[in-house]
């Protein structure tokens, strides 16, 4: 009887969330408002969708002892630790996985539909695989390291500890490249990037590259920086902000860009990622000294692990990484003057077609403040 159960709950978190999705993007799609709304409106339901597939299928698996169960069936079919791990990781979260594929895939139809984008759903569904790829492997990389680490090192957190933190400086390092495999990149016009390398040279900083990155048929205006070695980090920019922004524009979002790098922002981010180890490692240690044993069951096991998480990243991180949106926005606006500074992020949420005015799920989720906060906290800054 369990295994039906589980079996009808796995087939309802792949039906119904991304059936509700899909009704609500047709229906956003019918209203009569303007496309920054119906953009919006889409982003709220697609994360109220997934959450709610969470809640569908966590919950009832661990009530029915599911985890038990698929634990059972790998270790009768392999022995070795690592491949079972991920094979039990594979054939328990496939179905969620699945589900917000499939949410999400109608969430693009929204954004392709107010765009007026001539991108097909093959090419949605590889990117949205691209994106769920460059999140999960770096954990199963990790997952593989820690299992072939000797026991000896294993038993003891503090070397594990100094594991992790230097593969996550790996990672960080090695971030431009993740960034090269997920998006193909694009040279710059030669007289472009030379000006560009130049600003940043004027400005102290050191860049390997500005490279374009992105689908010019997805007109997304955007900017990045990646790698935490100077030698070997790149500045990234869209085709579609190339071709809508004016020149002290340009300048105005790289030198957002260079503030990240002369604010070591980078730096802080893989700090705030190796803290994640700490505070959970603290966390465990505090409930076992309360005489909480976390491994009783899983609902006390995910109930704390999940509540840890979300507390770290949306209260504790994301409060950091806001903040340094901020930063970056201040030094952009004392080297290219806060009129193009501003005018760079009207344009920016103009063209991405995003409200001004954002409510703080969506600025958390977003790691970024509204364009509307980031202009009011220019006006008051002085050059």
């Amino acid at each position: 009887m369990k295994e039906l159960l589980t079996i009808l709950i796995s087939l309802l978190t792949i039906i119904i969330p991304p059936l509700i999705m899909r009704n609500y993007a047709r229906k956003i799609l019918r209203e009569d408002i303007p496309k920054e709304e119906k953009l919006y409106k889409g982003t709220k339901v697609m994360v109220a969708c997934i959450v709610l597939a969470f809640l569908m299928y966590f919950p009832p698996m661990i009530a029915l002892e599911a985890l038990d169960r698929v634990s059972n069936f790998v270790d009768g079919i392999t022995s070795n630790i690592f491949l079972g791990a991920l094979l039990f990781m594979a054939i328990l979260i496939s179905p969620l996985l699945l589900s917000i594929t499939l949410i999400t895939m109608s969430a693009a139809k929204i954004e392709t539909s107010v765009k007026g984008l001539e991108v097909g759903k093959g090419e949605i569904l590889n990117d949205i695989l691209k994106f769920f790829a460059l999140i999960i492997l770096p954990g199963i990389a990790w997952f593989a390291l820690y299992m072939t680490l000797p026991e000896s090192i294993r038993e003891k957190m503090w070397l594990v500890f100094v594991v992790f933190a230097l593969y996550i400086l790996t990672i960080f390092a090695l971030a431009p490249y993740l960034i090269f495999w997920v998006e193909k990149s694009k040279p710059i016009d030669e007289n472009l990037k030379k000006e560009l390398m130049e600003f940043c040279e004027s400005l102290g900083v050191k860049v390997r590259d500005v490279k374009i990155v992105g689908k010019k048929e997805y007109k997304v205006v955007n900017a990045g920086v990646s790698g935490i070695i100077p030698k070997y980090r790149y500045i990234f920019v869209t085709p579609h902000l190339l071709e809508n922004f004016e020149e002290d524009e340009i300048k105005a979002v790289l030198a957002h860009e260079i503030g990240h790098i002369k604010g070591k922002h980078l730096w802080i981010n893989a700090t705030l990622t190796i803290g994640w180890f700490v505070f959970w490692m603290g966390l465990v240690y505090a409930l076992h000294k309360l005489g909480i044993k976390l491994f009783s069951s899983p609902w006390v096991f995910f109930g704390v692990f999940f509540f840890a998480y979300f507390t770290y990243l949306f209260i504790i991180e994301a409060k950091i990484v806001i903040r340094n949106e901020f930063k970056a926005d201040e030094f952009a606006a004392k080297i290219v003057g806060k009129e193009a500074t501003i005018r760079a992020l009207e344009k920016l949420a103009e063209l991405n077609l995003t409200p001004k005015r954002t409510g703080k799920w969506f600025d958390i989720l977003s790691f970024h403040p509204s364009v509307e906060e980031r202009i009011r906290h220019l006006e008051v800054v002085k050059e």
